[in-house]
């Protein structure tokens, strides 16, 4: 389905999307207790919401209002779709848990693979991946620098040992396999071309990069792209799977319609910038509507991330005619630099691996000492502490001094002004190639 409607017009695109939505109306309905019950007391019938319009009848769903009715908002018939529990890592405030089923986990792969065809990816072709979540699943693989799937033609590169050390091995395994492509958050890939360049390494080439998970700024994209010799490619999307936006060959930001319904809500005016005369500019709050997760679909989900839009009529260079966006205005997470110049991006999902956490946060106030501020739920024992501990240790090294403090949430929310930022650094990513320290804080200070 998805390699035809990609070039469907924008009316048919429509038409598949409110076909899919009204699908999962009627399923919500009649499977999921928590709708069923809401619908009755809005006196409201699968029938009433039919199209996109029709959903602001619904109220939206707040993450607090997924954790409190977890088990009201999953199917009756879940089963029968296998699913699993997912958890976010929580880095914009307290993890929540939801239902992702096989055919929702199938679809997300094709969805990827659609995007990467765009850069000439075709199923089979080897690429690399900068992850830290693969190597955590155990001791055995946590200390291990790299891992070649070869059935996948997928080559993981542990991103929670980048140094300006361990640089010329990362090379080295490139050279070995030859992806043709590479694929990592985009702090986790700045670091990684920040260390090539600094080491003067400059052989190793790819076709396409892909950039996911946290916000690429321009800064970071030229930088990838110089030391890599090819084009960025940017998406977004969240694991809750509600919304999926990604980039064309020719810079479109192209929302997907038959993956999900995106709703821009709290629309605000921009200035006109180097637009056109005329074109309005407005951000807005992303909620989002899943079309395929049958086991927990989520209704008007508030995601909260914000988006950038121009009401333009112009098509598309590429030919697609599906909706877009201008700029995604994702979280932009401080990074832990180690003492013997490690920069460690996402040392937030040791939070994912240690039952009872329900909030977590990594503050480093100096170079060799970090502060985890814990949120305990009532699963939380001492024996959590010291799988949390030993987490963190295999990954700072014995060097870095290591405090727990444990707060209410309130108490933690207290301690950060704005938005919650699971990882905070009072010290500057030191270290790293020939950057200076300035150049490092400006390519990673912004926050959205």
């Amino acid at each position: 389905m998805f390699e035809r409607s990609q070039w469907l017009t924008l009316d048919s695109l429509l038409a598949c999307q409110e076909q899919l939505l009204r699908r999962t109306i009627a399923h919500a309905y009649k499977q999921v207790p928590y709708y069923h019950e809401l619908f009755r007391k809005l006196r409201l019938l699968p029938a009433d919401v039919q199209t996109v319009a029709d959903l602001q009848k619904i109220p939206s769903l707040p993450k607090a209002t997924l954790r409190a009715e977890f088990f009201r908002l999953q199917a009756q018939d879940r089963d029968q779709h296998h699913p699993r529990v997912y958890r976010t890592s929580g880095t914009s405030g307290e993890p929540v848990h939801f239902l992702l089923d096989t055919p929702a986990n199938a679809l997300e792969f094709v969805y990827y693979w659609r995007h990467w065809s765009w850069a000439g990816y075709q199923l089979g072709d080897h690429f690399a991946e900068l992850t830290s979540q693969y190597f955590l699943r155990d001791e055995q693989l946590a200390l291990r620098r790299w891992c070649y799937q070869r059935m996948f033609g997928r080559l993981l590169l542990n991103s929670l040992f980048f140094s300006a050390d361990t640089v010329d091995e990362y090379a080295d395994v490139l050279r070995k396999y030859r992806p043709r492509f590479l694929k990592g958050t985009a702090s986790a890939l700045s670091f990684f071309a920040l260390f090539f360049r600094g080491a003067a390494i400059s052989d190793i080439s790819f076709e396409a990069i892909f950039s996911n998970g946290d916000q690429l700024l321009p800064s970071q994209r030229k930088l990838i792209a110089e030391v890599f010799h090819g084009r960025v490619y940017d998406s977004y999307g969240h694991m809750e799977r509600t919304v999926a936006i990604c980039e064309c060959p020719y810079g479109g930001f192209h929302i997907n319609p038959e993956y999900g319904v995106l709703e821009l809500m709290d629309r605000r005016p921009l200035p006109s910038g180097t637009t056109e005369p005329g074109t309005r500019r407005f951000s807005a709050r992303v909620m989002g509507t899943s079309l395929h997760n049958r086991s927990m679909p989520l209704l008007r989900y508030e995601v909260n991330d914000i988006v950038e839009v121009e009401e333009t009529a112009t098509a598309c260079s590429c030919g697609r005619a599906m909706p877009r966006v201008s700029r995604v205005n994702g979280r932009q997470e401080d990074v832990i630099t180690t003492p013997d110049g490690r920069i460690i991006p996402t040392l937030f999902v040791v939070f994912n691996e240690v039952p009872g956490i329900s909030l977590g946060q990594l503050v480093q106030v100096e170079p060799a000492r970090l502060v985890i501020r814990i949120v305990p739920s009532h699963e939380y024992t001492r024996q959590s502490e010291t799988v949390l501990l030993a987490y963190v240790r295999r990954f700072v090294g014995s060097s870095v001094r290591v405090d727990v403090e444990y707060l209410s949430a309130d108490a933690l929310r207290a301690t950060t002004s704005g938005k919650f930022r699971t990882v905070i650094s009072a010290v500057p990513a030191h270290g790293i190639g020939n950057g200076s320290p300035a150049e490092a804080a400006d390519t990673f200070s912004g926050v959205a």
